[in-house]
């Protein structure tokens, strides 16, 4: 009994730590197989939950909180579609 307390418990503390960072299945597995070291390399993993949360946040701030519609017009030399607000063609490197 002991010994099967000592296997499970690293994969459900794997599978805690890797759901607070958004990987439960990876700290389940790791926790599991690996035991504590398994633990201890979801630990080190990087933050997805964290890093989405911060990605949306830069977005809202660099487009005022706002949605903006995207507008593409052609390139006069090459016809490749490129955001407006460029002023290079991203294909050719024409002046827009």
């Amino acid at each position: 009994m002991l010994v099967l307390l000592a296997w499970m418990a690293p994969a459900y503390v794997g599978y805690k730590i890797g759901n607070k960072k958004g990987k439960p299945g990876i700290g389940l597995v790791l926790g599991f197989f690996f035991s504590w070291i398994g633990v201890i390399i979801v630990a080190v993993l990087s933050d997805d939950v964290k890093r989405d949360q911060q990605h949306a946040e830069t977005l809202a701030a660099v487009s005022g909180g706002r949605e903006r519609e995207v507008v593409k017009v052609r390139c006069a030399q090459c016809g490749a579609l490129a955001d407006e607000r460029v002023k290079f063609c991203p294909d050719c490197g024409a002046p827009m």
